[in-house]
């Protein structure tokens, strides 16, 4: 935990031990929606920063173009290193359904089931990687309370947040297609983009010709 009281949201701000408003001579609050793209035009031009960072310089450029400018110094804290997953979905749409042939064509490093009430048995798994043309390995499978929390409490579940770690966007695949997408909405309102895809695991056509219970069970 940080004591500090720098750029962050306000609600984390208050009760830090070293934020004190009272002795500032001013505080700004930025809409990072629009900060953020910002960010992506400074790193695309070889500029090496973090969020933070991009914030300071949306705050001064609306600060400058309210007082018909003036001098302003904004200190670069940290690089763009840790934000890269972030940065990539900055200006593209999500989440995003795909199909079973957009899938085999994403190159997905990482592919999350997701659902409250069933898990795939072993066979199941083997489907949606041969299905998916991808080493089993790449499939993570979260237990069902990790699903439930994540869609009661709107909020990313730690053991989640690990999963979802990368330098790419993770496709969610769950029964029929519905969960993964309100999964999908969710983590897009945490700033995490992910793919969701049609149908789930119902509509693989391999899974067709098998019986449901040998592909999942009851969590």
């Amino acid at each position: 935990n940080q004591d500090v009281a720098g750029i962050r949201t306000k609600a984390n701000a208050d009760g830090l031990t070293l934020y004190d408003p009272e002795i500032y001579a001013e505080q700004q609050e930025m809409d990072w929606e629009k900060a953020k793209l910002l960010l992506k035009f400074f790193v695309e031009k070889g500029h090496d920063m973090g969020e933070s960072s991009a914030l300071e310089l949306y705050a001064i450029l609306q600060k400058a173009s309210s007082e018909g400018g003036g001098k302003f110094v904004a200190m670069i804290c940290d690089g763009i290193e840790k934000y890269k997953k972030n940065l990539a979905t900055i200006g593209q749409e999500g989440p995003m359904q795909v199909s079973l042939q957009e899938a085999n064509a994403g190159k997905y490093d990482k592919v999350i089931w997701i659902h409250a009430q069933y898990t795939p048995q072993e066979p199941g798994i083997e489907l949606i990687a041969k299905s998916l043309g991808i080493d089993k390995s790449k499939i993570c499978v979260p237990d069902a309370r990790t699903a439930q929390e994540l869609l009661t409490t709107q909020q990313i579940p730690e053991s989640l947040s690990k999963d979802l770690e990368g330098d790419t966007k993770p496709l969610l695949v769950c029964m029929a297609g519905k969960t993964s997408l309100m999964a999908a909405k969710v983590l897009a309102t945490k700033g995490v983009i992910t793919d969701s895809l049609i149908g789930g695991i119902t509509e693989l056509p391999e899974g067709k010709t098998k019986q449901l219970s040998e592909l999942i069970r009851q969590a």
